[in-house]
């Protein structure tokens, strides 16, 4: 029997690595050149044969709009991605600081300064699919609670669900965008799990703040306050624009230690209570600039009785 040389078999295997080799090449450079224009500094990229990452240092990203001001610096950065899939990319970042300010819209910020983030983009056509961030410990300034808080295993997400226009006359826009912040925040003492999806009305898709302010709402259903991780309090509310560019907050809170929650948001002294049988309800009020009240909860009273529940928990000593 001819024996064939070693080289034979080998060569399509050889052929196909260099073939590969010269498309990741490509990739590679291609998608270097796209980080490096955002970033606004040179990249190296390496992570041959199964990924492509873009490595780059000291970064400072500013992007500033009428409506919008965005910020993100980091003294290292790795973004990843693998040769065959292009909308999807992973976020490594050591000292990040993010800044989210909505410019005319009073008190709606969000800032956060941590040791590294890692986060995840899946957008592999014109709708942000998802974009998930995650820090194991931060310092956060969020929207209407102000900080800084100091934050363990703190989450945001955000994606783009486009509803269409409204149909009919119904009141409801569709839900154009959804977003959630998780996390356990300490601050003065005070240790509070959160955990608050977030539904994003508008009549069109959102391309704009002005866009979104002509009816639009931001739904916060089924929110979650959390205290040594047993819930708290459930919150369901209406945040809503108006003209004058603060944003107003209307809803419910139901919990079964009421005037501890209700101390808690308003800053007031602790409340020292025994939990209620049922969870009792209260009015949640206020605006972006003026800060949130919270009415006084139905039929409870604070004290012992029969039968009597657990003491609710001490948020702050």
């Amino acid at each position: 029997m001819h024996r064939l040389p070693f080289w034979v078999p080998v060569l399509p295997l050889l052929l196909g690595l260099v073939a590969y080799w010269l498309y990741w090449q490509g990739e590679a450079k291609a998608f270097g050149a796209v980080v490096a224009a955002r970033l606004g500094v040179p990249v190296e990229t390496t992570g041959f044969p199964y990924r492509i990452e873009a490595r780059a240092a000291d970064i400072a990203v500013q992007r500033q709009t009428r409506q919008l001001s965005v910020a993100m610096h980091a003294s290292q950065i790795v973004i990843n991605r693998q040769p065959w899939r292009t909308g999807h990319v992973v976020i490594q970042a050591e000292a990040p600081r993010l800044q989210i300010a909505l410019a005319r819209l009073a008190g709606m910020r969000l800032d956060v300064e941590a040791p590294a983030m890692l986060a995840s983009v899946r957008r592999p056509g014109d709708t942000l699919e998802r974009l998930s961030m995650h820090f194991e410990t931060a310092k956060v300034w969020l929207p209407f609670a102000g900080g800084p808080f100091d934050a363990t295993d703190f989450e945001l997400h955000l994606r783009e669900t486009p509803g269409g226009a409204p149909k009919g006359r119904s009141p409801t826009l569709p839900v154009q965008a959804e977003a959630r912040i998780a996390g356990t925040l300490d601050r003065a003492g005070v240790s509070l799990g959160i955990d608050v999806p977030l539904f994003v009305t508008a009549r069109t898709p959102i391309a704009s703040i002005d866009g979104w302010r002509n009816g639009g709402t931001i739904e916060v259903k089924g929110a979650q306050l959390l205290a040594k991780g047993k819930p708290l309090a459930d919150i369901d509310a209406t945040l809503a624009p108006l003209p004058d560019g603060r944003i107003a907050v209307s809803g419910t809170i139901r919990s079964e230690c009421p005037f501890t929650v209700k101390a808690l948001l308003e800053g007031a002294a602790p409340a020292a209570e025994y939990r209620a049988r049922r969870a009792r309800t209260m009015t949640l009020t206020g605006d972006s600039a003026g800060g949130v009240a919270v009415g006084e909860p139905e039929g409870a009273t604070g004290g012992p009785v029969r039968s009597q529940e657990p003491p609710c928990p001490v948020l702050r000593r």
